[in-house]
């Protein structure tokens, strides 16, 4: 069924009269009269009948009429969704980040994204790397922020901001101050981790092995809150992000240990998978990321 057929015969039953439907149109009568013979006769039923000078709309026409103002009254609604998403009034945006990110840095830039599209369905996953980068590669989450460069060849990563890994302990904790700490001995020493597939961990290992250096004892956490708090009960020390500590460290909470040739830095990135469209959603956001970057 031509939806221009349609169009016409909805204003000829509007106006009963083909010369002022013709008018609305911006058509030719005659042209009009041709689309609504046309639409009968594919449809093999009478829609208008004329008595006298009068034209007046069969029960079969009166049927088509609502079904047709039902039908362009959906397709209006889905033009209005999608232009809706598309000026930001309306979507969806999923987030994913790790733990450093996920609590210490992106919140801030969350917030303000809530502030300026308040409409948008907003859905925000900390969780660790390896399962942020999982989501990406399922299309659970839109844009992922992670502490290291994602295996797969299938995301797409950009650089976002420097980080830096440090050891720390509680204020209180039974170290000698001296300005830098073998970092054998601190292996003696109870270790508070996160768990395997953290970045942080991951890195952290990485340089540990090649100095061959393992701690007698571990507890893993599955959070940095936990490790923080094992830490400040002085159980034992933890290396963690400085963006996840300085607050802390400035409150005299923890202390930062200077650990010989232990200068861990590293990236945070902002992942998304290479064949992901990016919405209005998305850009807005990473439009966001940048525009505080440069004010920084």
């Amino acid at each position: 069924m031509n939806p221009v057929h349609l169009r016409s015969f909805l204003a000829v039953h509007r106006h009963l009269n083909y010369t002022r439907a013709a008018e609305e149109l911006y058509l030719t009568q005659p042209a009009v009269s041709r689309q609504i013979h046309q639409l009968e006769a594919e449809l093999g039923v009478r829609l208008f009948e004329q008595l006298g000078k009068t034209l007046h709309v069969t029960d079969a026409g009166r049927t088509l009429a609502a079904e047709a103002d039902a039908l362009f009254g959906h397709i209006s609604r889905a033009t209005e969704a999608v232009q809706a998403h598309a000026a930001m009034d309306a979507g969806r945006l999923s987030l994913g980040a790790s733990s450093t990110p996920g609590l210490y840095l992106l919140p801030d830039f969350v917030g303000r994204f809530r502030r300026a599209f308040p409409s948008v369905e907003l859905h925000y996953a900390v969780e660790n790397s390896q399962r942020i980068e999982r989501r990406i590669l399922h299309n659970d989450v839109d844009l992922g922020f992670v502490g290291a460069p994602p295996a797969s060849p299938a995301i797409k990563a950009e650089k976002w901001i420097a980080d830096r890994i440090v050891f720390f302990a509680a204020s209180d904790y039974p170290l000698p101050a001296r300005k830098s700490i073998d970092p054998r001995e601190l292996a003696e020493h109870t270790w508070v981790l996160r768990e395997h597939g953290a970045a942080t961990r991951t890195l952290a290992e990485r340089w540990l092995a090649r100095r061959k250096v393992k701690p007698r004892h571990m507890i893993e956490m599955s959070c940095p809150e936990g490790v923080k708090a094992l830490v400040a009960a002085g159980v034992g020390v933890s290396y963690m992000s400085i963006h996840g500590l300085a607050e802390d460290v400035q409150r005299g909470r923890f202390r930062v240990l200077n650990v010989n040739d232990f200068d861990l830095q590293r990236t945070i990135y902002a992942i998304r998978h290479k064949d992901k469209h990016v919405s209005t959603a998305m850009k807005a956001f990473l439009e966001l990321l940048a525009a505080r970057e440069t004010k920084a």
